[in-house]
């Protein structure tokens, strides 16, 4: 007969161990293997701290630029955590497009921001709306405005009328100074024009533009990832144990103290630019509302949306958003590199001037017919790219993707200058070379399809409206840019019988701009000049 060991004996004491071991290898192989389990680990990533995670590892300033050391080390898809948030950073371009594009359905939400969104009130925009009715009734709008490539074509008059009247006003306040982006209207005057049918040049139209100018540079700080207190100690977008005894503690307190506490400055920006922005909201808006009463407005997207049985206050305010949301940006960035890399420049303007012959404009029907042009284009947008940071998306569910686990609520974060950037993905990627990236057999990968932003947002209309979208802000830099070419000659500045190149150094903010930075532009020839002089439209 057997009798049981006494756990006193040795026996005993071997078999409550390999009990022990037993049941924890039980369990363990249960939490596996149990349904809604990930069969995959977290993707690697610097080793957190206990109950904070990597809170003090996140840079507070150029955070893309940790973020691409951190692919270095551990490769295209890094995973850290700040008080039990998971943030997912995208260092590949091949996983941003996989995963917010391909993916989109699942990874389309837009993370919960504290300062841009909450405080300044951005949370309403198209871009930062959660998926919901309103989001829904976004999506309708922009596909009556701009669902259709052909939609979208029906504005290549507006897109050329505005590029004439940038380039008149460059001729008529030459840059010669450090104050570039003062002097850069462009983006701001084609999207009065396609939002409100209004002018730069008509009666108070610089004050509308300077009032989006405004709006947007509080949009880019706010934005700025741990730039502020109350956006380090966030609200988790699906909250574990810790973070329901933590954040919520911390984040009213944060959020709540008085203005005059030390360090509450952000308090007060929070309050300009939340003023900002509802003023770029109305002022336009109720433009084209007295302007429609008059019989005065031109065909935009906000008269579209007007001219019909009247609008509730609700439904109005869908509008304004919507309107608000058509907004471009980068227009300095070409300047900057056409600045530094003259040889190119000059280049791209012997094309121009074999294709189309001395003193034209081209058009957007000569784009394929300017192979040259295009290179220098993309290799400018992405040697000096103006969204060094995607727009953070939020994984709706468990995902498991190139073997890593991506757990629900996690913030992922395509990082555009490491995908632009990177020695680990480019050779030699601080040299500017066309050709050799874009022209020929080994092009490389199209820095637009990750610089305009990333996600369908759940169906295939929205991308189609998302690829309209692109095409619309893809063609109006482009004829900036090679208008600019045939024309003008920008260069360095001459000190001391030497020319001075400016440094590619950029802002820390959301959108990132170069800062200001000196460049001489001037016409390339009277021929040139009289041709600018002639062209059409008041600025």
């Amino acid at each position: 007969m057997f009798s049981a060991a006494s756990s006193d004996t040795p026996s005993g004491v071997l078999l409550s161990v390999v009990a022990i071991i037993v049941g924890l290898a039980s369990y363990a192989a249960y939490r596996t293997l149990s349904p809604g389990r990930p069969l995959a680990s977290l993707p690697p990533g610097p080793r957190p701290l206990p109950l904070i995670g990597n809170l003090l590892d996140l840079p507070r300033s150029h955070p893309w630029v940790k973020f691409s050391e951190w692919g270095d080390i551990y490769g295209g898809i890094v995973h850290v955590s700040s008080l039990g948030q998971s943030i997912i950073i995208l260092n590949e371009p091949k996983y941003a497009i996989d995963m917010l594009d391909k993916k989109g359905a699942l990874y389309g939400d837009r993370p919960t921001l504290v300062m841009g969104g909450q405080l300044v009130g951005w949370d309403q925009s198209p871009a930062l709306i959660p998926f919901g009715d309103q989001w829904s009734e976004y999506r309708r709008l922009f596909s009556h405005f701009m669902g259709t490539k052909a939609k979208v074509d029906a504005y290549n008059p507006i897109l050329h009328e505005e590029t004439n009247v940038y380039l008149k006003h460059i001729l008529a306040t030459p840059m010669t100074g450090s104050s570039t982006r003062d002097s850069m209207p462009f983006a701001g005057g084609l999207i009065l024009q396609l939002a409100y049918g209004y002018r730069a040049s008509d009666p108070g139209g610089k004050g509308l533009i300077k009032l989006a100018d405004d709006a947007m540079e509080g949009f880019s700080e706010a934005i700025t990832p741990n730039a502020f207190l109350v956006d380090v100690l966030p609200i988790r977008q699906s909250p574990s144990y810790c973070e329901v005894v933590v954040v919520p503690i911390m984040t009213p307190i944060v959020r709540y103290v008085p203005y005059w506490f030390p360090g509450a400055a952000w308090k007060h920006k929070a309050k300009l630019y939340h003023d900002s922005l509802q003023e770029m909201l109305r002022a336009p808006f109720e433009l084209v509302k007295r302007q429609m009463a008059a019989g005065v407005a031109r065909p935009s997207f906000t008269q579209n949306h007007l001219d019909g049985p009247p609008l509730t206050p609700d439904q109005e305010r869908v509008v304004q958003w919507a309107a608000a949301g058509i907004y471009g940006a980068g227009i300095e960035c070409l300047f900057l590199g056409l600045t530094r890399h003259t040889a190119e420049q000059g280049i791209a303007q012997a094309e121009l001037d074999a294709v189309l012959g001395h003193d034209c404009l081209p058009t957007l029907a000569d784009r394929e017919r300017l192979p040259y042009c295009e290179a220098l284009y993309l290799e400018i947008m992405r040697r000096y790219t103006f969204n060094p940071l995607g727009l953070a998306h939020v994984a709706r569910e468990d995902d498991v993707h190139d073997g890593v686990f991506i757990p629900k609520g996690s913030i992922i974060v395509p990082n555009n200058w490491c995908a632009c950037l990177s020695a680990r993905r480019l050779q030699a990627p601080l040299t500017t070379a066309p050709q050799a990236r874009f022209l020929g057999t080994a092009k490389q990968y199209d820095p637009r399809k990750y610089l305009f932003g990333y996600g369908r947002r759940c169906t295939p209309r929205a991308d189609t409206i998302r690829a309209s979208g692109v095409h619309l802000a893809d063609a109006s830099m482009w004829l900036a840019c090679l208008s600019i070419l045939a024309v003008f000659n920008v260069a360095p500045p001459m000190k001391d019988g030497e020319r001075v190149v400016p440094p590619a150094n950029f802002t820390n903010s959301g959108i990132s701009h170069p800062e200001p930075f000196e460049c001489v532009v001037r016409p390339r020839n009277t021929g040139s000049e009289k041709l600018v002089h002639g062209l059409p439209g008041n600025f």
